[in-house]
């Protein structure tokens, strides 16, 4: 349950969901939706007719500071730990609510989707770093869209520096050494798939020992063909290392692919020396979200979400939210720290499904999964 949950009425549902309203009127629903005039009755900082979800306690001390528009917009953003989002779809004005992907092969689930994390009440345990034990990683490189084989990846895990100086979300200690998959997958026992660009396509397994647990952990993986990507928010539990170790796939992007995307959704190359942020929307759960809103709080050129093709996922400018693979983008951003946030609708209310700060890095991908509020996360 949502520790502020209100029983709302079904004529204001929209109303109180997607916005404030624009004739000054009090509104309740949330703190930053509550209005007296043009004024914003919510936390400090807060932008004139926006809006809060009712479960955004966790934002604290991790907020940061929203770029408020020089004038409201028409329809009124959504403030997510002082990200800024769009509103979330509708259909003839309803908002259209979140859903788990029931459809795909991945992170696929049934019934409501699980935001009981993102309350107080469920709030995960913070990290145990005095009880911290090295593990192995160990998974599968899989390719995001083109390539017949992930071979010769190199896979870095780092520490993350969070001092709270222009530093924070930079790699900080190297784990153990660098790993490099096979040269050959086919030949090295490599995992089959039946996909129509290869017939059978052939991805990498891969072990990295070492890895500490309870510790918030970054993931590089690049190499001669593949683009560079920096996937944060991996954290290792105690309890689900499994005979010393943790299993963790990892993702190649081919180098090709890194332009491409940005072809098919800017109508352009990422500009020298800018990059990108990518991943996907899931739930407390682990379960992808369809009909979640995604945007982040620095200047991008476009931000978009994904097609429902799995085997080989494009942007769709045209949506509105996230499809049933849960994937999100934002192209063309200078290097740097970022924040990036994530909402929806669920029982007629206005919800958040994760906030995280990243950093950008040159010619490169960075890539964040919400998949609820992470340990090392809690207030």
């Amino acid at each position: 349950m949502l520790s502020r949950s209100l029983s709302l009425a079904s004529a204001t549902l929209t109303l109180i969901a997607l916005g404030c309203s624009d004739d000054g009127a009090v509104v309740t629903g949330g703190r930053g939706c509550e209005k007296l005039g043009d004024t914003a009755v919510g936390e400090p900082g807060a932008c004139a007719k926006t809006c809060t979800p009712l479960n955004d306690e966790f934002c604290g001390a991790m907020a940061v500071t929203a770029a408020c528009p020089a004038a409201p917009a028409p329809t009124p953003p959504v403030d997510v730990c002082g990200v800024l989002l769009p509103t979330p779809p509708t259909t003839n004005d309803i908002p259209v609510e979140l859903a788990r992907s029931s459809g795909v092969d991945e992170f696929s689930g049934t019934g409501a989707p699980d935001l009981g994390c993102y309350d107080p009440s469920g709030y995960p345990a913070p990290p145990d770093l005095a009880a911290s034990q090295a593990v192995t990683l160990k998974g599968v490189a899989k390719i995001f869209s083109h390539g017949c084989e992930s071979n010769d990846l190199e896979i870095a895990v780092y520490k993350v520096v969070r001092d709270g100086t222009d530093n924070d979300g930079m790699p900080g200690e190297l784990i153990g050494t660098k790993v490099v998959t096979a040269a050959d997958c086919k030949a090295s026992g490599g995992v089959p798939e039946e996909i129509e660009d290869c017939g059978t396509r052939y991805e990498c397994t891969y072990e990295y020992p070492g890895v500490p647990s309870e510790t918030e952990l970054l993931v590089v993986t690049g190499g001669a063909i593949w683009a560079p990507i920096y996937e944060y928010g991996i954290f290792i539990r105690n309890a689900e290392v499994t005979a010393k170790s943790f299993v963790k796939d990892v993702r190649a992007l081919a180098q090709d692919d890194y332009q491409v995307i940005a072809q098919v959704a800017m109508g352009k190359n990422i500009t020298p020396g800018n990059g990108a942020l990518a991943g996907e929307v899931h739930d407390c759960g682990d379960v992808r979200l369809v009909n979640a809103v995604v945007d982040v709080n620095t200047p991008k050129f476009v931000s978009t979400y994904f097609t429902n093709d799995e085997e080989n996922p494009l942007p769709d400018l045209s949506a509105k939210g996230t499809s049933t693979l849960g994937l999100y983008a934002a192209l063309d951003i200078a290097p740097g720290p970022i924040a990036v946030a994530a909402a929806g609708v669920f029982d007629g209310k206005l919800v958040s499904t994760g906030y995280f700060r990243a950093r950008i890095f040159p010619d490169a991908v960075s890539s964040f999964t919400f998949r609820g509020l992470r340990p090392f996360q809690v207030p």
